[in-house]
């Protein structure tokens, strides 16, 4: 799989946190990628970026590590 450069690269395109195996948290704007994501039957979730990627970072950056049981 390839990402967009540059255009998704600067809007963290591929800063994606994986919630479960084969389901991430995106964000909106990195369409190309998303897509992408999806063709290769990943379960995307995007969320509105336009205050969060003022902290420059994605979904990825922005979390904290969560315990879990195993699937």
């Amino acid at each position: 799989m390839q990402l967009q450069p540059p255009r998704e690269q600067w809007n963290d395109g591929s800063n994606t946190l994986a919630i479960a195996p084969g389901e991430v948290v995106t964000y909106d704007r990195n369409y190309v990628s998303n897509d992408l994501l999806r063709k290769h039957g990943i379960l995307v979730h995007e969320i509105h970026s336009s205050e969060l990627s003022r902290g420059r970072g994605g979904p990825r950056c922005m979390s904290c590590p969560l315990v879990r049981e195993d699937l």
